[in-house]
């Protein structure tokens, strides 16, 4: 059976699309994978820290808002802060450690393009027409959690990390995004080098 050209076009247009989006789904699961950023005092003296204590921050309105978020956080950083070199101390630390959550409204746009070609080229089809795109919105909540550590003798900033990721609707996968956050940010932590 014949196959008119633009029966052809058409099916290989299809293939290619459905390609293009096999391979946009595969660059864009690791694009949402939760990088940490860190900034630090690069003269602090990171070998000498030896324990820590949490300290709410008056500035973090999710204790408010959100008590369990809070609490589901503060756990996180400070068991894995714990389960490296740092202690928890009741009294006298060498750190105090606290953290900002903050959330904002993120749009996303999507394009694909179906079809491809032009008058006259071997590619275009008048019974099927030639190419066409759609954009697609979607708008998401992206958190970020910010955890500061300060030198709790000089009372400076020594060390800073940031997270993001997208909040989800169901707080059972937002708590497992936060113990993941949570463990990175600490790994970033026991990675610190003495300073001069």
């Amino acid at each position: 059976m014949l196959r008119s050209l633009g029966a052809i076009a058409t099916e290989d247009a299809m293939k290619r699309a459905l390609l293009a989006l096999a391979c946009l789904l595969a660059t864009a699961v690791p694009a949402l994978a939760q990088e940490v950023h860190i900034d630090y005092d690069r003269w602090a003296r990171f070998t000498t820290f030896k324990t820590f204590a949490w300290v709410d921050s008056p500035e973090n309105t999710l204790a408010d808002t959100s008590p369990l978020m809070h609490e589901r956080i503060k756990t996180a950083i400070i068991t894995q802060l714990s389960s490296g070199r740092l202690k928890l101390a009741e009294t006298d630390p060498d750190l105090y450690v606290t953290y900002y959550a903050e959330a904002s409204e993120q749009l996303r746009l999507s394009t694909m393009s179906l079809g491809y070609g032009y008058p006259g080229s071997w590619y275009w089809d008048p019974y099927w027409g030639g190419a066409y795109s759609t954009t697609t919105a979607t708008t998401y909540t992206q958190g970020t959690l910010i955890v500061d550590i300060w030198d709790a003798r000089a009372g400076t900033l020594v060390w800073r990390a940031s997270a993001s990721a997208v909040v989800s609707k169901d707080p059972e996968k937002n708590a497992k995004k936060i113990e993941k956050m949570c463990k990175k940010i600490a790994d970033k932590w026991q990675k610190m080098k003495p300073g001069f």
